[in-house]
C-alpha cells in the first residue's frame, strides 16, 4: 500500500512543478514583444539570427530616429537565466507606463534599447524541456571525446523533471539541511559536521567516463563565448571567441551604434550591489583586468543608486564574472560602462543565518539558508523534490535516490515573484539614464582684437553625473572621442586653433574651454560633443 501511495505522489510532482512554472512559451514571448512594439514610442527590429535561425529582437524606446545617447539593456545571454528575459520585458512595460511628462523628459535627450533574449534558441528549448542548459542550438562535444551529445541528463524516476541524484556513502561531503530535509548542503568539517551523501545531476554515465550528464543538449553558452579573457578548450565555450552568430550580433550592435553609452545586463553576475574596485597592479598589466580609478568611482556612484532602488530586496549575492563573459567584454573591448545584475534574488528577509538551529559558516551556507527559508515562507512547490529510491546501473548494491533541488529555481522564481523586483529595477534604470552625461554650452565670447581678427571662446559643461564615456575608452582607438568641429565661411580662416580637435572624456561636473583666432567676418558653425553624450551645435556670427 505504501508503494502505491508513493507512486501516486510521484505522479503528481510534474503537475505541481509545472502548475507554478508559469513562464511564457516562446510563441507567447514573441507575441508579448509584438504587443509592446505597437506602442508609438517603440521601434522593433532584429539584430541578427540565432544559430537555430530565429530572429534576435531589439526593442527601441526613443523619440524619432535621430541618434541620442543610449542605455542598452541585454538579457537572456545565459540560457538558464530566463527570469532576466521576463525582467527586461517587464521593465519595458513599466517604462512605457510612466507618466507622459516623465517619459517625454527622459526621452528628450536619451534613448533606451532592450535586447530581451539574446540566446533565443535556449529560451525556445528550455521553456518546454525537462532540463535547462545554458547554450544555444549548436551541437558541441563538451567532454571532447569525439562524440556529440552522447551523455545527456536522464529522467530516471519519470517525474518530468531533471533534479539531483544522491548516493549514500560513509563519508560523503553532503548532508540534509535541518530546515528542509530534502535539500542537501555541504557538511562543515571545521565544525565537526559529517556528511553521508555524494550529489550528482540526475542521469547515467552513458559514455562510461565517470561523469553524469556532462555532454548533452545545450550548445555554446554565449556568456562564455565573448572575447575578454576567453576560456580556450573548456566546455560550452565554442571553438573560438565570438564563434557564435548571437555573440557577433550583440557586439556588432554596440560597435555600429557609437551612441550606446552604457550597457545593463540582466545576467548571472553582479557588479552593481558591490561596485567594481580599482586594482593598480591589475590595471598596469599588459592586458588590463581592472577598471580605472576614475571609472571605479563611477561604478561606486551607480552602485549607490542601485542599492537605493533595490533596498527592499536586501543585499544581493556576490556573483563574480566568469571567463569570456558579455559584461566584461563590453567594458574592456568596446569601451562602454558595463553593469550586470541577476535582477532577482531571494530577498534578504528570508535570511536564516542568525537562526539558532544552524549558523551559516560560509557564504554558500548563508545563501542556502536564505533559499530554503524562502521556499518554506512562500510555499514554492517543485523547487525541492522529495527523494525517491531508484535502482541505478552505475551504483549496483548502493542506496541511490532522485529528488532534491531543481536548479532552475535558484534564479528563476515563479513569474509573480518578479513583479516587485522589476519595478525596483525600472526605478534604477530611470536614475541611470538620467545620470548619463549631458552637455551644455555657455554663451560664446567674441572679442574683436583688431585688423578684422576675432577671438572666439566658449565653454562646454557636462551637467550629468557620469562622464561622457569611460576613462578606459580613451585607450581604445575605435571609440568616438570628444571633438570640436568649427566650420568657417569661405571668407574666413584660422589664425590659431584647428577646424577639428579631439579631447579626452569630460568628467561629470567639469568643463572644457575652446578658443580660436579667426580672421574675417561671417557665420561660423561649431559642433562639440561625442555620440555617447550627444553633440551640440551653435552658430557664431562674427
Amino acid at each position: 500500500m505504501k508503494y502505491w501511495f508513493l507512486r501516486i505522489c510521484l505522479a503528481c510532482i510534474p503537475f505541481t512543478v509545472h502548475a507554478q512554472w508559469d513562464y511564457p512559451t516562446y510563441d507567447a514571448l514573441k507575441s508579448q514583444i509584438g504587443k509592446i512594439s505597437s506602442h508609438a514610442l517603440v521601434q522593433q527590429q532584429s539584430i541578427g539570427k540565432s544559430f537555430g535561425g530565429e530572429d534576435i529582437p531589439l526593442i527601441k524606446i526613443q523619440q524619432g530616429k535621430t541618434a541620442k545617447p543610449t542605455l542598452l539593456i541585454v538579457a537572456g545571454v545565459d540560457g538558464k537565466h530566463v527570469s532576466g528575459t521576463i525582467q527586461a520585458l517587464s521593465v519595458v512595460q513599466n517604462l512605457l507606463a510612466l507618466s507622459g511628462n516623465e517619459l517625454d523628459e527622459l526621452l528628450a535627450k536619451k534613448a533606451i534599447w532592450i535586447v530581451p533574449v539574446l540566446n533565443v534558441d535556449a529560451y525556445k528549448r528550455n521553456i518546454k524541456g525537462l532540463d535547462w542548459a545554458s547554450g544555444n542550438a549548436r551541437q558541441v562535444d563538451n567532454d571532447r571525446d569525439g562524440r556529440v551529445d552522447e551523455n545527456p541528463n536522464k529522467d530516471l524516476n519519470g517525474d518530468g523533471i531533471i533534479s539531483q541524484m544522491r548516493v549514500k556513502v560513509p563519508t560523503g561531503p553532503f548532508k540534509n539541511h535541518p530546515n528542509l530535509m530534502d535539500f542537501m548542503v555541504l557538511a562543515d568539517r571545521t565544525k565537526s559536521e559529517s556528511g553521508t551523501y555524494e550529489i550528482f545531476k540526475e542521469g547515467v554515465d552513458t559514455d562510461l567516463d565517470g561523469q553524469y550528464g556532462e555532454d548533452g543538449i545545450g550548445g555554446v553558452n554565449l556568456d562564455r563565448n565573448f572575447a575578454y579573457d576567453y576560456p580556450f578548450f573548456e566546455p560550452e565555450t565554442g571553438d573560438y571567441a565570438a564563434s557564435e552568430s548571437e555573440t557577433r550580433a550583440i557586439i556588432d550592435l554596440i560597435f555600429d551604434n557609437p551612441q550606446i553609452a552604457s550597457v545593463l545586463h540582466f545576467g548571472l553576475q553582479n557588479n552593481l550591489s558591490v561596485p567594481e574596485q580599482y586594482d593598480q597592479r591589475k590595471a598596469m598589466e599588459r592586458i588590463s583586468k581592472s577598471w580605472t580609478n576614475e571609472d571605479a568611482k563611477i561604478s561606486s556612484m551607480v552602485s549607490q543608486l542601485y542599492n537605493q532602488s533595490t533596498k527592499a530586496l536586501g543585499d544581493a549575492p556576490k556573483m563574480p564574472a566568469g571567463k569570456g563573459n558579455f559584461s566584461s567584454t563590453v567594458y574592456y573591448h568596446t569601451g562602454k560602462f558595463s553593469f550586470v545584475s541577476p535582477g532577482w534574488w531571494v530577498p534578504a528577509t528570508s535570511d536564516t543565518s542568525k537562526n539558532n538551529n544552524r549558523a551559516a559558516s560560509n557564504k554558500d551556507n548563508k545563501d542556502d539558508d536564505r533559499f530554503v527559508n524562502w521556499i518554506n515562507q512562500q510555499q514554492i512547490k517543485g523547487a525541492v523534490l522529495p527523494w525517491a529510491k531508484i535502482n541505478h546501473p552505475d551504483f549496483p548494491g548502493q542506496e541511490v535516490e532522485v529528488g532534491g533541488l531543481v536548479e532552475r529555481f535558484r534564479y528563476n522564481p515563479p513569474v509573480q515573484h518578479l513583479d516587485q523586483s522589476a519595478k525596483m529595477h525600472t526605478d534604477f534604470i530611470v536614475k541611470l539614464a538620467k545620470a548619463m552625461a549631458v552637455l551644455e554650452f555657455s554663451e560664446p565670447k567674441i572679442t574683436h582684437v583688431g585688423d578684422n581678427i576675432y577671438r572666439v571662446e566658449i565653454r562646454l559643461f557636462n551637467t550629468g553625473m557620469m562622464p561622457t564615456y569611460p576613462e578606459f575608452a580613451d585607450k581604445i582607438k575605435h571609440v568616438s572621442k570628444m571633438k570640436s568641429i568649427l566650420d568657417l565661411d569661405k571668407s574666413q580662416k584660422f589664425l590659431s586653433g584647428k577646424r577639428l580637435q579631439l579631447y579626452p572624456t569630460l568628467k561629470a561636473g567639469e568643463s572644457n574651454t575652446f578658443s580660436w583666432l579667426i580672421q574675417g567676418k561671417g557665420k561660423a558653425q561649431l559642433t562639440v560633443g561625442c555620440p555617447t553624450a550627444g553633440e551640440k551645435t551653435i552658430s557664431i556670427n562674427l
